[in-house]
Order: C-alpha cells, then sequence, then structure tokens
C-alpha cells in the first residue's frame, strides 16, 4: 500500500483520468503526486449529467431504439387542483405533430409497440363525503388501436422483457403484451419499473401486503421477468440491483444503523456471491471492485443530552450516529481499519480516505489484497 499524499478536504473525486488529477472541492485540484494543477473548463464538464433524475421525465423509447417514434405530450400544464392534475395527453412523432390526438388523461411512452394510458377518470364520494377517482388505464398501439382494454387504476410501459406491471384497485400483477396475467404473480404486491432496461422487481407476499399497517418492515422478494420466476423469496428487508448479476440483499440482523444488517450478493440465479462478505458485522458500501476489494462500514452511536435538533431515536433516547470506513480484503483481513470517516475509490484501487478534514490519497497493489 502507498500512501500518494495528503491535503485538506472533505470529498475527492477524479477530474481527469487520462492525466490522473483529483479535485477536491473548492476548485482545488491535484496530480497523483500532490502537486496543484489549475483549474479548467473541461474538468466541470465531466460532472454535467443532463438525465433527468425523475423516472417518469426518461424517454424510454430511446433505450428500445425505434427509429420513428413517437413522443407523449399533454396540451394542458398540470395545476395544484387535484381536478387539474392530468393535461389531455396524446402522441407527436419527431417532427412534433400530432399522429395520436390529444385525448388521454394520462399517457405513458411506447415500449415494445404500445402504451399505457389512461382513458378517463371515474369520481366517486365516500359516506364521509370524501372524493376519490378510478382510473381506466389499458394498452394502445402506435395507431391509438385499444391493444389491451381499459381495465386497470394503473398500468406502467412494458420493460424489454415484454412484462408489465398493472393495478386495479384491489390486486397487483404482471402481463404480458397479450393482456394476459404472467402465472405464478397473482399472490404477490409488485413495485413497478423505473427503467426500460430494468430485469428485476421487487414484490411483497400479497396478503402480508393487504394487512399492512403503518411501521410494518414488510419483507420483500425478487422476480426475474426474463425467465419469469422468482429468485428469491419475499424474506429480506432489501436489495439494491447493482448489475444483472450483482444484486445486494440486505437481512436485517439488528435493529439499527447501517451496519446492523447481514448482507450478502446474488447472482441472477439466486445464488450467493463473494462468500467473504456474506453476514460479516459490518455494511456493504460499495460493490467490490476489479481486485474485489471492498469499502465496508460500521456505525457508531453516541448519547446526546439536551434538546438536540437532529438525533436519532434509539428506545426514547436521542444519539448521533456516526459511519466508521474501512476497506476489506477478499482474503478476509482489513486492509484499512474501520476508523476513518469516508473512504471512496477514485480511480483504479486508488482510493480517498477521510478523516478529521483530511483527506489521504492511497494506492494498493496486489500485495496488499
Amino acid at each position: 500500500m502507498k500512501e500518494l499524499f495528503s491535503k485538506p478536504g472533505k470529498s475527492v473525486r477524479l477530474a481527469d483520468k487520462e492525466r490522473m488529477i483529483f479535485d477536491f472541492g473548492n476548485g482545488d485540484y491535484y496530480d497523483i503526486k500532490g502537486n496543484a494543477v489549475p483549474a479548467e473548463d473541461s474538468f466541470a464538464y465531466k460532472y454535467v449529467d443532463n438525465t433527468s433524475n425523475d423516472p417518469w421525465e426518461q424517454d424510454w423509447i430511446d433505450d428500445e431504439g425505434i427509429e420513428e417514434k413517437l413522443i407523449s405530450e399533454s396540451t394542458v400544464e398540470p395545476e395544484n387542483e387535484i381536478d387539474d392534475m392530468f393535461g389531455n395527453f396524446g402522441f407527436k412523432n419527431k417532427a412534433g405533430e400530432f399522429v395520436i390526438e390529444p385525448q388521454y388523461a394520462f399517457a405513458h411512452e411506447f415500449t415494445c409497440g404500445l402504451a399505457a394510458v389512461n382513458l378517463n377518470r371515474t369520481w366517486y364520494k365516500t359516506e364521509e363525503g370524501r372524493r376519490f377517482y378510478e382510473n381506466h388505464f389499458g394498452y394502445i398501439d402506435d395507431h391509438g388501436k385499444t391493444i389491451i382494454p381499459f381495465a386497470y387504476d394503473e398500468a406502467w410501459p412494458f420493460n424489454k422483457y415484454g412484462v408489465a406491471v398493472v393495478e386495479t384497485l384491489d390486486d397487483v400483477f404482471l402481463i404480458d403484451t397479450t393482456g394476459k396475467t404472467i402465472p405464478g404473480t397473482e399472490n404477490f404486491a409488485f413495485e413497478h419499473y423505473y427503467d426500460y432496461d430494468d430485469r428485476f422487481l421487487e414484490f411483497t407476499d400479497k396478503q402480508a401486503n393487504f394487512n399492512y399497517k403503518l411501521g410494518d418492515d414488510l419483507p420483500v422478494g425478487l422476480y426475474d421477468t426474463k425467465e419469469r420466476k422468482v429468485i428469491l423469496e419475499p424474506s429480506v428487508d432489501d436489495v439494491i440491483q447493482w448489475s444483472e448479476d450483482e444484486i445486494l440483499v440486505y437481512e436485517r440482523g439488528g435493529e439499527y444503523g447501517e451496519s446492523d444488517f447481514k448482507q450478502h450478493y446474488i447472482n441472477s440465479k439466486g445464488e450467493k456471491l463473494y462468500p467473504w462478505l456474506n453476514n460479516k458485522n459490518f455494511a456493504i458500501v460499495e460493490r467490490p471492485n476489479k481486485s474485489r476489494v471492498t469499502v465496508v462500514a460500521i456505525s457508531k452511536y453516541f448519547e446526546l443530552s439536551g434538546n438536540p435538533t437532529s438525533f436519532f431515536p434509539i428506545n426514547g433516547k436521542k444519539y448521533e450516529r456516526v459511519f466508521m470506513y474501512g476497506l476489506y480484503s477478499p482474503k478476509e483481513f482489513f486492509i484499512l481499519p474501520m476508523e476513518y470517516e469516508r473512504i471512496n475509490e477514485v480511480a483504479d484501487n486508488v482510493f480517498a480516505c477521510q478523516k478529521d478534514g483530511i483527506c489521504t490519497l492511497i494506492a494498493l497493489d496486489e500485495s496488499d489484497y
């Protein structure tokens, strides 16, 4: 392990990969030897993200690669009142011409040749006088022809494997592009996709979901829409899908804190990966890098006195929660102990380690892990 240099700073990222120039924030840039480097406009451009953070702002059709795409567009700007939340939606082509005239309460983009659209809403009033509405979602083709009837309260776009999540007032399930319910999904309550390329769907047990009470932690499972089968039963606290073959599974092993979770990785077959990380007494902060070195962390709690405005509640007491980070080897030892305020990999096997306002860059070689 080689210590490259240390400088004041709380965050570091790579500004120029070819020249190995690092951004320490506040306009401070250094090369790999710790020499100051003048700021360049090109550094900032590397961090500009032109994509929207709102998943429903995504242009799904781009991912499918259809040459002549149609884009949903509303002729009315939504207002704050609930009756004005939906504009008059139709579909335009690339030239900006309406090919399907505005007529829908809402419309998603086309995927797999179909678009989920909301024909209209039916308003109701409860005995207590509360108003609510039922949507009428179905799917149309690019000529505006109804392919799947308007039988759903909610419907989302198909992913690239031809599977969509639909919802009635009483049920949530999966359908294929013919509108048929996919066998084996009737007893689950599914979350919807956020991207056309998403392969896996999180779900809970339908009966458990029906009996849900505020504050309950419902176990989740994972469904593979490509193979159309369950790869993880609803028995874990959470999952993070890094890729199709790297899925981080959270099993709650304690009551509080990031490091109170037992964790392991699985692949698309549900098989466990990286056995040296399975169910340790630390949190897996980042997936293993190409050398299988992993950033890990524990959480520590310090009881607070008085009336702090920010705190972590445990059994009626108030605590400050602090994360301490380290580096873990695939040979099951700590390369760096869990005593840093933050560790992140800024280049291949180059890690930025922050502690007490100082950031130290270190480089690892094969002998270190």
